[in-house]
């Protein structure tokens, strides 16, 4: 026993957050992460993960640097964009991670896979009376709160 107390943190959020209100412009922390949460083959509550933080950047900067900072790190580790990986069924398939990345809009992308122009009206009762039922239709599980925008 070491005798000694220990505290893991759950996220570095909150703190990252704190220094940019504090002034700093752009803060990052690459560390391990602990979640009070159950272990399989497929999930490990214990990892490394990158969260940063940038004043006044919007999700356009956000996705430029993540993907200057995943390509970057694929081509700087392997040598190439492109890279296997084997699925869960032992399938072997190509990640290019080759900038820049597509964007994809998400409810027009949804609404070319599923043929059903979406509700616009994210706060009526009627979109979310027409979630409920494209959930249901395509077999999709949503927790509570099941509010138009969540489902």
């Amino acid at each position: 026993d070491m005798k000694m107390d220990l505290y893991l943190r759950v996220a570095p959020e909150l703190y990252l957050k704190q220094l940019v209100i504090g002034g700093l412009d752009r803060v990052f922390e690459i560390g391990r992460n602990f979640r009070n949460e159950g272990l399989d083959p497929t999930h490990n509550p214990e990892f490394t993960s990158c969260e940063f933080y940038q004043a006044y950047a919007d999700y356009n900067d956000l996705m430029e640097t993540t993907e200057v900072l995943l390509s970057g790190m694929v081509y700087n580790i392997t040598g190439t964009y492109r890279i296997p990986y084997q699925t869960q069924e032992g399938k072997v398939v190509t990640v290019d991670f080759t900038p820049p990345f597509r964007r994809i809009p998400m409810i027009p992308s949804l609404e070319s896979f599923t043929g059903v122009k979406f509700p616009t009206d994210w706060d009526s009762d009627n979109a979310r009376i027409e979630m409920e039922r494209l959930c249901r239709r395509f077999n999709i599980s949503c927790g509570e709160p099941r509010t138009a925008a969540r489902l």
